[in-house]
């Protein structure tokens, strides 16, 4: 698994092989720490520098098993944080500026009421949402999560106590404090039982509550920890660190893959603001098993690393180092919008129709094909819909959207006419660099006033367009030479940016240097090709340095030296205020009358000086200032620029400057300082004493890496059998609307003398992917698509004398009806055990059980069930009084919240509590399920319950015939019938195995009978059994003890985790079923009362006094109309 997360030091790897104290364990998120702690921090920290004076003595010293690294820069780096903890003065500048932090943070929320914390108390939110903004705000007013007073005066504001210098050391530039404003201590534990106990528990004061809330956090940080050694322990776990920038880390790590070795030549930086050179040197051993230090991943996991870089930089950069293989997968993660419906937002952030993406890249968000979710979406739902109340910020709104990314790993891929490609790849361009359509300027500012999108920040330069080209390039069959010439082209003549034109030599310059594409006038030295020019060059000068040369490189770098007072506009400004503004390079020449610019957003920054080379075209000598922004020496930007147009016109009329990315807020802040174009630096090109030309940034070499580059696209982008590849055809609007597949048949073959004999053809679905294809009596072919399409409403055209067939289909996308109901898939390989496809496995043994079911409940089982359950298509169908077959998964939903409301007493079918529920169709009993336990599913924020499955088979009915007899005659504990429908009953055979294989802690037999047949489930036909027996009979010693009258059935039963199924977002827009919240009682204590009195803005909400009308109103706002 491949983790890349935003980059933070204040959470810098401290590793601790040896148990801690319980006390420093207990110490969650503390910017206090006791003596002791100290003392402990520094006796490990002491034995950390012990271990990593070399990587060698690192990998040999105890912590060598677990903690590896990348490469020997990150052991470096993280040993000065070490020594910091080691030397830390607590009375020093680091601990001042802590407590002046904390100061600042406290000052800016008082008066606020952060919720971020509801998302650690998921199904339990209602009960949560008074607590957590207690439990934040408490935690920047004193410093520690707790808020005791012992940890208050350990921290000691009047600075005589102990600040932690984990939170007091940072990678700021400062190199002090730096936690992120939104940090709260609850975000990382699940805490959704204990928000439920005290809310159902003993009344207590707003701080015991939150007292109790922070033990219970602690206590789950203190498992973990155990969790964690055990693992250890038992040599399941390695950890390698990486401390750099994580896209190049991937991109480096793609070469490695590719060519079983450190490429040879370094092409960028390890991380920005410094010239280290990224080398994967942490790996010491023998060559040949090098490939079990770096290898292809199962799982690359990017947390929310989205909202700061993008999506698409995201995709293009980890796509390459999954493992080929259906089951791997991207995990992606966003909170900050990027449009105004959830359903638009991967559009929105992939510039492009999702599918026709998926299928290029070869990666495709789960909820697409299955339309699906376990996730508990209606937390989230209502989550935004509080932060949306005009008392919040709505600049500021968010959504958390998770997203994963299922590899597309078939045997067939795609094959689409280069026009049309490269009009898809203009459009995704204009997207990417929408922010320079000044057309859209006014309406985007005018929108902004009220609330902020993710992509209204700029996060992609033209290197990211050609990392997307390359991605692309490996997947797809086309006429390159022609996608690329027309790409350009089509860029060249667009007008919609209007200061795109100026970026197109960057454009073309990182096209060359990522080895996709080269301009004619970058393949060769300028001056062997200037009879292309339109402009002459000038002539040869010394003075010239690398450009006159006889064969200059046709890419070369410059570096601008930038002199520290002219940093002084944005070192002084303030950096709540400011932000983080982008900045770019202009380069402009003045020829006669005219002047052209070009501006670069790809390049690297760090400060020092530079000196130049002994003779022309000599490596100049960089020196590097350590000590970066707190330092003295100037910023030095290195930038690839193309050599042509430094060599046009006369060098005196050559100017290179800083600019300022143009923005609204950037104008607003540094117009009247900087002027309109935003110039914070310029210089002319003669200045020698700022300006620098090379051939490469000092310590790379990127001729050599631009080879490497194309050999690694050359080796996966083979056009071999591009005629069997599927056929993508686009519509108007640039969607991939169908695919096409050619079966050609040799001449001779059995195939080709059936089809010219005039035998029949048939094209049969088996899945979405996959279509069987028969000639007449010959063997059945396997069709496979690329990517999931309408098998079931497939198109056949054949060609008799050429001895061709070819199958038309449709994308398949969601919400159209799957008549497989891939959701449920469950992949079954002989070579291993079954595999889910779509739906996440759970532990449920690790679950907390819900106890003491009470009313209060009622609220988030509705919300979980009923009103987030179905969405706005799913309730038209529903209102329009549709029969089962139109939506069996519908139905389904309405079955699951039979058997969650009815486990907990609150339906009206059952007269209480009922935990043995038999799935009927046309009265005949066709499974029975015993709920055990009622479970949180923490990671989803949803619920399960815990249960076992009989299918009932004739011949399992007649075995089981007096233990049914016993369970019917038992009235209060007899079985609630679900009724099902002819689709529905099909559908739940299919998610049996599913339910199965979620929850699964026992090992697949050699003579599965899934192997044996090759297909899961193993039926859908009536008295026959969908799931394999090896999983029955395993049931706990006290699987009985809620009734005696299920031991009998124990030895058949196998153990499954049933979940409520909701919409995915991305998908499909959640109904509103506010009508549909409880009704029986008062809508807050769930009394009955003679008279129930409705609230008065929505008519439907109803309670029995004004208390309990002032209870419900923090969730009752949330869906009331006025």
């Amino acid at each position: 698994m491949l983790a890349l997360k935003t980059p933070n030091a204040n959470t810098a790897s401290h590793a601790a092989i040896s148990s801690p104290p319980s006390s420093y364990l207990e110490s969650l998120l503390p910017h206090a720490e006791s003596e002791d702690d100290l003392k402990v921090l520094k006796e490990h920290s002491t034995k950390l520098l012990s271990a990593s004076e070399s990587l060698e003595g690192w990998l040999a010293s105890s912590y060598g098993e677990l903690f590896q690294f990348v490469n020997k820069d990150t052991l470096k780096a993280l040993r000065q944080y070490w020594i910091h903890y080691h030397t830390f003065d607590t009375a020093g500048k680091a601990a001042a500026e802590l407590r002046k932090g904390l100061t600042k943070g406290s000052t800016q929320f008082r008066t606020s009421n952060v919720m971020t914390g509801l998302r650690s108390a998921g199904i339990a939110w209602p009960s949560a949402m008074k607590l957590v903004g207690h439990v934040f705000r408490r935690y920047w007013e004193t410093g520690v999560a707790d808020g005791s007073s012992e940890a208050c005066k350990n921290l000691g504001r009047d600075g005589k106590g102990h600040v932690n210098p984990m939170f007091a050391v940072s990678s700021a530039p400062s190199g002090l404090f730096a936690v992120h404003y939104g940090t709260d201590p609850l975000l990382g534990f699940y805490l959704a039982e204990t928000f439920r106990s005290l809310e159902t528990g003993p009344k207590l004061t707003l701080a015991a509550q939150s007292d109790q809330l922070v033990m219970a956090a602690k206590q789950q940080f203190n498992q973990w920890c155990q969790a964690f050694m055990d693992a250890f322990d038992s040599r399941r776990v390695r950890i390698q660190l990486f401390f750099g920038e994580a896209t190049t880390l991937c991109h480096e790590l793609q070469l490695e893959l590719a060519f079983g070795r450190q490429p040879a030549h370094p092409r960028a930086y390890s991380r920005p603001w410094c010239l280290q050179a990224l080398r994967l040197d942490g790996y010491i051993g023998p060559p040949e098993l090098r490939f079990t230090f770096f290898d292809y991943y199962d799982v690359v996991d990017t947390s929310n690393l989205g909202d700061h870089i993008g999506l698409i930089n995201i995709i293009t950069v980890t796509a390459p180092l999954l493992r080929p293989r259906s089951s791997s997968a991207l995990c992606t993660e966003s909170l900050l919008t990027v449009s105004n419906d959830a359903t638009s937002a991967l559009t929105a952030a992939l510039g492009s129709d999702v599918a026709t993406f998926s299928l290029l890249v070869g990666l495709a968000p789960s909820g697409l094909i299955s339309d699906t979710t376990l996730e508990g979406v209606p937390n989230e739902a209502m989550f935004q819909k509080l932060t949306a109340e005009p008392s919040h910020d709505r600049q500021q709104r968010q959504y958390r959207l998770r997203v994963l990314w299922e590899s597309i790993h078939s045997s067939s891929r795609v094959r689409v006419e280069a026009d049309q490609l490269a009009a898809w790849f203009l459009a995704v361009y204009n997207k990417m660099f929408a922010h320079e359509d000044m057309s859209t300027l006014l309406s985007r500012m005018d929108r902004m006033q009220n609330t902020h999108y993710s992509t209204d920040m700029p996060r992609y330069t033209r290197a990211a367009i050609v990392a997307l080209i390359r991605l692309v390039r490996t997947r797809v069959f086309s006429d390159w030479d022609r996608v690329m010439d027309k790409f350009m082209e089509l860029v060249e003549n667009d007008r919609s940016l209007l200061t795109g034109g100026n970026s197109l030599q960057e454009l073309n310059v990182q096209l060359a240097l990522y080895g996709v594409w080269t301009l004619p006038v970058l393949a060769e030295g300028p001056r062997q090709i200037q009879n292309r020019f339109t402009l002459p060059l000038r002539e040869r000068s010394s003075s010239d340095g690398i450009l006159g040369l006889a064969d200059p490189p046709p890419i070369v770098y410059v570096v601008i030296s930038i002199p520290r007072k002219s940093l002084k506009v944005l070192t002084d400004s303030d950096i709540d205020t400011m932000g983080t503004p982008g900045i770019h390079l202009s380069i402009k020449q003045q020829l006669g009358m005219t002047q052209y610019e070009n501006c670069f957003y790809s390049f690297h920054c760090c400060f020092g000086r530079f000196r130049h080379g002994d003779h022309a075209g000599g490596p100049p000598v960089f020196d590097e200032d350590d000590e970066g922004w707190s330092g003295t020496a100037d910023m030095l930007i290195a930038c690839a620029v193309p050599a042509f147009g430094l060599l046009m016109g006369l060098r005196g009329g050559l100017t290179v400057s800083l600019v300022l990315n143009t923005s609204p807020a950037n104008l607003m802040l540094f117009g009247k300082k900087l002027g309109m174009t935003l110039t914070v630096f310029e210089t002319a090109f003669v200045d020698e004493r700022r300006v620098l030309i090379c051939q490469d940034p000092p310590g790379l070499d990127t001729k050599s890496s631009t080879a490497d580059q194309k050999h690694w696209l050359k080796g996966l982008s083979s056009d071999h059998d591009a005629g069997q590849a599927a056929l993508g055809t686009f519509s108007a609007d640039r969607k991939i609307v169908k695919l096409q597949i050619r079966t050609v048949f040799a001449n001779g073959s059995d195939e080709a003398n059936a089809l010219a004999g005039g035998a029949s053809v048939a094209a049969d679905p088996i899945d979405l992917s996959t279509i069987r294809l028969k000639v007449g009596n010959t063997p059945d072919r396997r069709i496979s698509f690329p990517f999931p399409v309408q098998s079931y409403n497939s198109k056949t055209r054949v060609a008799r004398k050429s001895s061709w067939v070819e199958i038309e289909a449709a994308i398949h996308l969601a919400p159209h009806k799957d008549p497989f109901d891939s959701w449920t898939h469950v992949s079954c390989m002989s070579d291993q055990s079954p595999v889910l496809v779509h739906i996440p496995r759970v532990n449920l043994d690790i679950q907390p059980i819900m106890k003491s079911i009470t009313a209060k409940d009622r609220t988030w089982l509705t919300i979980m069930t009923i009103v987030g359950a179905m969405s706005v298509g799913e309730k038209q169908a529903q209102e329009q009084g549709r029969t089962s077959p139109a939506n069996p998964k519908s139905d389904l939903k309405q079955s699951l919240s039979v058997m969650f409301s009815s486990f907990m007493g609150y339906h009206p079918q059952a007269s209480g509590p009922v935990r043995i529920f038999q799935l009927t169709h046309h009265k005949v009993a066709h499974a029975f399920i015993f709920v055990r336990n009622l479970r949180h599913d923490l990671d989803l924020g949803s619920m399960v319950l815990d249960a076992y499955v009989t299918p009932l088979t004739h011949a399992r009915l007649k075995t089981l015939a007096e233990a049914c007899v016993q369970l019917y005659t038992a009235e209060s504990k007899a079985p609630l019938g679900i009724h099902l429908g002819d689709e529905e009953c099909i559908l739940w055979k299919r998610l049996l195995p599913a339910l199965a294989e979620r929850c699964r802690t026992w090992e697949h037999q050699d003579h599965c009978a899934y192997v044996k047949i090759g297909q899961i489930p193993l039926s859908t036909e009536a008295d026959e059994n969908p799931l394999c027996s090896c999983g029955e009979g395993k049931v706990p010693p006290d699987f009985a003890k809620h009734d005696k009258m299920w031991a009998p059935f124990g030895k058949y039963v196998t153990r499954i985790a049933i979940a409520p199924i909701f919409p995915v977002p991305y998908v499909e827009n959640l109904a509103d079923h506010t009508e549909d919240l409880p009704q029986a009682g008062c809508d807050s204590c769930n009394k009955t009362p003679k008279e129930l009195k409705s609230c008065a803005a929505c008519g439907k909400a109803r309670y029995c006094s004004r208390e309990c009308q002032k209870a419900a109103w923090k969730v009752h706002k949330l869906v009331c109309k006025k």
